[in-house]
């Protein structure tokens, strides 16, 4: 069996997302230099550059989003549990 797993240093997760936003930021280049940028491949990593920090973003939206959500889901769920306590604690001091 497997030991547990060393601690993360916040630097091998900043690293970590790095290496995978270069290689998403690579990978658009060549996609653009190859299809759009054919006569003028330069163009294809200044482009490559802003539509990955676009993605980037994007998903940093939509993660904050999410958490937004969650948020809301959670303020009904406490709302409901503490409305549901207080009707079980006024019902069962009217039963004694």
């Amino acid at each position: 069996m497997a030991g547990p797993l060393p601690p993360i240093s916040p630097e091998q997760i900043v690293n970590f997302l790095y290496a995978i936003y270069y290689f998403l930021r690579n990978a658009i280049a060549y996609i653009l230099e190859n299809t759009l940028f054919k006569d003028r491949p330069e163009y294809a990593a200044t482009y490559g550059d802003a539509i990955s920090f676009l993605i980037s973003l994007t998903a940093l939206y939509l993660v904050l989003e999410m958490i937004e959500a969650a948020k809301k889901w959670v303020k009904i769920i406490l709302i409901i549990g503490w409305g549901l306590l207080l009707i079980t604690i006024i019902t069962s001091r009217a039963l004694i």
